[in-house]
């Protein structure tokens, strides 16, 4: 997609990634037989890095990437669902203008008018169509790469309306055929949700079909270059920030791209010890507000953990505790990591909330 050639004073930064780049591209580069589960924290970049990376590899190989990130889709019922996955083909339809431009936000697979009825009442198997549309892309020399991104947004629809299987369930069961068993398609999952990974990763059918890797937050080294590079990276032309300045965003909020970006925003109009001080005052805030509920008690134990420690094994809580963590994690202030069965604060902004939290208590 091209973009308007606009003039702003900040642009979103990409830095580096040439590990995650180079692990997308031998994954590609394979003939399917695993799915890959890319994990990590809220705004480790799992997504831009997504976007990033088919960039560049469509420019070289023949590819049918299908992008759906869930996040930006409504997702009431197994008609929602089916409606985000198939579009409608209009060179086969004299559907009505007003149906048109209903049906073309959702543009997955497209069928026609007819054909997405019989899906949608159950007639037809939206698996069956989606084969074929694999075998067709595989027959004419193109790889088809499906990428899905939060695809925990549709854990809770069932099909034909709640008297059947869960829909993500089938999904897993045929992303294993296409890949595993029948080789025709490259297949991407992407989730910040590390419950909902957990659930896959202990499933042994999956986990024996399924690869995971985690992409965490930027290291420090890139985090400074960019941060002493700024009109390199994000063409900004009306500040420079010190090497102690970089060393204070650093601080508080480590290498969370989103976080370093807004932070960067706020230094057009106001000095970087009040910017820092108020960000950190608002993570404080986060923390207050989500404490506040009548598990207070057991709440604050937990998240005492954190003021000295980074991370919380889960073999050191009880099920009462893994309770409330489920419910810290799904809330984004903690991050769950499936593969180390371990508990961290969603990054260092929220490391500082909780210890600021507990500093105003004392």
């Amino acid at each position: 997609m091209k973009k308007n050639k606009l003039d702003y004073k900040q642009y979103v930064t990409f830095i580096n990634r040439e590990t995650e780049l180079n692990e997308l591209r031998n994954f590609v580069d394979k003939e399917p037989f695993e799915i890959l589960f890319l994990h990590g924290p809220k705004s480790s970049g799992k997504t831009t890095l997504l976007y990033k990376f088919f960039e560049q590899v469509e420019k070289e190989q023949k590819m049918d990437v299908k992008y759906l990130n869930l996040r930006k889709k409504f997702k009431g019922n197994y008609k929602d669902f089916i409606r985000i996955f198939f579009g409608i083909d209009y060179s086969r339809s004299k559907e009505d203008v007003k149906e048109k431009r209903e049906y073309s936000l959702f543009n997955f697979f497209k069928l026609s008018v007819e054909v997405l009825k019989g899906v949608e009442s159950g007639e037809l198997d939206p698996f069956e169509i989606m084969e074929k549309e694999f075998i067709k892309l595989n027959q004419k020399g193109i790889k088809p790469v499906v990428i899905i991104d939060e695809l925990q947004a549709i854990d809770h629809i069932y099909m034909n309306n709640g008297k059947d299987r869960q829909v993500v369930i089938e999904l897993f069961n045929f992303f294993v055929a296409m890949t595993k068993e029948s080789h025709l398609a490259h297949i991407i999952i992407a989730s910040s949700d590390g419950y909902f990974l957990n659930t896959v990763y202990t499933d042994s059918r999956l986990k024996k079909t399924s690869k995971f890797y985690k992409v965490d937050y930027l290291p420090k080294e890139d985090v400074m270059e960019w941060l002493l590079n700024l009109e390199k990276y994000s063409k900004i032309k009306d500040y420079k920030l010190t090497r102690e300045d970089a060393e204070k965003i650093w601080d508080v909020v480590g290498g969370s791209m989103w976080e370093i970006n807004d932070i960067l925003g706020d230094l057009f109009d106001k000095p970087i010890d009040e910017v820092l001080t108020l960000y950190k005052k608002k993570m404080r805030g986060l923390i207050v507000d989500y404490v506040v509920k009548p598990e207070q008690e057991d709440i604050v134990r937990l998240l005492n953990h954190f003021v000295k420690n980074d991370q919380l094994p889960k073999e050191m809580i009880n099920s009462e505790e893994e309770k409330l963590l489920r419910d810290l994690v799904r809330n984004n202030l903690l991050y769950f990591d499936p593969t180390e069965a371990t508990y961290y604060p969603q990054g260092r902004s929220y490391h500082w909330g909780i210890r600021l939290y507990f500093k105003r208590l004392t």
